[in-house]
This record gives structure tokens, C-alpha cells and sequence, in this order.
């Protein structure tokens, strides 16, 4: 399947998700059920198949993907942060879209996308750069609990106990102690090939074009900043840091992922605007449905 295809693909699954909540065939709460699936089973199989079936030398070889996406994470956070300083935010709304900018949606969305066009191989660097992207989670957990007052422990053990994360340890485990799986390779595999449709269906699901109106000018400048600026200081950063080939694709369109839906978590324990943090995640998960086609013919 070409890169026009599977895009299509994602779209006509997000459309899919959408058209059965306005019929009434799926419920927007039924998104819940959906994505325990997705993040406690079918994300940490797909996670764990990936790493099982990679040469290890090539997983050590990567290990600068995840850097990366720390780094543009880091440098957008910062710009919006500054942004929101300039324009006199409070402290409350400035984070509830400091969030959404810094933390992008590198498996929701980025998982399906790299591994429709690239395959197995695309996808263990989508995983790596991934990590990345929990590293921040974690880390504005944290800060936030510490700006806010909250209680920081609750953010680190459920980091702790995150199921991708186990997925990726014990992928690595097996893999480097050639354990052999047998039979369950077989339910992995299954469960594997769940992710994909179950992550489009629930984020059609979740799509609310109201929620955007509430908050037009703040979610478009997120949305600039996530599907534009993003790319762009990724691509000035693997090119410092002398990526080529698929790695650097990679970086690039993953760092084209709208807002991640986790920084709706964190603005919900943090006591946050969020219809706020909401609305920018939504505008650029729909924008992104347009922006990411064109970013994806440009590079690959």
C-alpha cells in the first residue's frame, strides 16, 4: 500500500468512527472502552512484536530517537510558553495549551500512519521516538504536580505501571534472551493487528466540533505550532544530528502528530481549562488529517 492509500486508509477509519456516533451506532463515551483496549492490550502487542522481531544491534543503533523527540518537544513547549508570556495568559490557561503543543500524539496516531507506510521496519523507529514522547509525559506530570501543588507520585507510578512500557521492556527482554514464545506468538500477532482500526474508530469517536468553536484562536495557534512548526524544527534537527534515510523520515512525521490526547489527563488532574487543552487537541487531530498527507508526499 503506497502513502496516498494508507492515509486514506486512516481517514476513512476516523470517518468511519465519526459517522457511527452520529447514527448512533457507538456512543463518544464508548472511545473509553476503545482506547483501555488499545492501551492496555493491543499498543503494548503491537510494541512488544515490534522489538521482539528487530535485531538488537539495530534497536542500540536508534537510540537517538527518542533524544529527538525530547528535543522538539522541549524547544515547542518553550516557544509557546514564551508566546503565552507576551500575550499576559494567566498561569492556568498558559498551561492548558502548553500541554497540547509540547506533547504530541507519536502512537495514537503516529503508530498506524508510519506502519501502513513503512512497515514493520518504520515502525520500531516510530516506537523508539515514541518513548520519547513518554519521557515528556512523565516529565510534565510532574511539574505540573509541583507548579499546582498535586501529588507527583500518582503520575510516576502510573508511568511506572504503563502498559506500552512493557511492551517495549519485555519486547527487548525476549529479544535479547532468544525466549521463545510459541503459541503466543500467534495471540500477539492477532492482537497486534487490533491497534490500527481500534485507534481510528475511537478517535472518530472522539472528534467534537463544537468543543473547537469554544476556543478558535488559541487551538489554531497550537495547531500551527504542532503541524507546522513541529516538522520544520525536526527537520533542521535530524539533519544536525546527520539522520538519512528512514530515520529521518520517521523523525519528520512524527513530529507532524497533532496533540497528544494524554495532556486531556493531565489538565483534568491539574485543574486546567480542559475544553481548553480539548479543543486544541481536537482542531489539530482534524487538521492533521489534512497537513499530514501533504507533509508525508513532500519526504516520503
Amino acid at each position: 500500500m503506497n502513502s496516498f492509500d494508507t492515509v486514506l486508509a486512516i481517514v476513512l477509519m476516523v470517518l468511519l468512527g465519526y459517522i457511527a456516533k452520529t447514527l448512533g451506532v457507538l456512543r463518544e463515551k464508548d472511545a473509553y472502552s476503545l482506547n483501555k483496549v488499545v492501551v492496555n492490550i493491543a499498543i503494548p502487542s503491537l510494541i512488544f512484536n515490534s522489538i521482539y522481531n528487530s535485531e538488537i544491534s539495530t534497536i542500540t543503533a536508534l537510540l537517538k530517537m527518542p533524544l529527538v523527540s525530547v528535543i522538539i518537544s522541549l524547544l515547542i513547549g518553550i516557544m509557546i510558553f514564551l508566546w503565552t508570556r507576551l500575550s499576559y495568559y494567566d498561569k492556568r490557561r498558559a498551561w492548558s495549551i502548553i500541554l497540547p503543543t509540547a506533547m504530541v500524539n507519536s502512537g495514537f496516531m503516529g503508530y498506524p500512519v508510519v506502519l501502513g507506510i513503512f512497515g514493520n521496519a518504520g515502525l520500531l523507529r516510530a516506537v523508539l521516538y515514541d518513548m520519547g514522547s513518554v519521557f515528556v509525559f512523565l516529565t510534565m506530570g510532574v511539574l505540573l504536580s509541583f507548579i499546582f501543588g498535586n501529588d507527583y507520585r500518582r503520575i510516576l507510578k502510573r508511568t511506572i505501571f504503563f502498559p506500552p512500557l512493557w511492551g517495549l521492556f519485555l519486547g527487548v527482554a525476549f529479544n535479547a534472551f532468544s525466549l521463545p514464545l510459541g503459541l503466543i506468538s500467534h495471540i500477539i500477532d492477532y492482537l497486534s493487528r487490533a491497534a490500527v482500526p481500534l485507534i481510528m474508530i475511537s478517535l472518530g469517536l472522539s472528534l467534537d466540533f463544537k468543543v473547537i468553536k469554544s476556543s478558535l484562536r488559541d487551538a489554531a495557534i497550537v495547531s500551527t505550532f504542532r503541524l507546522i512548526v513541529s516538522p520544520l524544527l525536526a527537520t533542521l534537527i535530524v539533519t544536525l544530528f546527520l539522520f538519512s534515510g528512514l530515520e529521518k523520515s520517521i523523525a519528520i512525521i512524527e513530529a507532524a502528530m497533532p496533540s497528544a490526547m494524554l495532556s486531556m489527563v493531565l489538565s483534568i488532574e491539574n485543574d486546567l481549562d480542559i475544553n481548553l487543552t480539548a479543543a486544541c487537541v481536537f482542531m489539530s487531530t482534524t487538521l492533521s488529517l489534512v497537513s499530514l498527507p501533504l507533509i508525508i508526499g513532500l519526504i516520503a
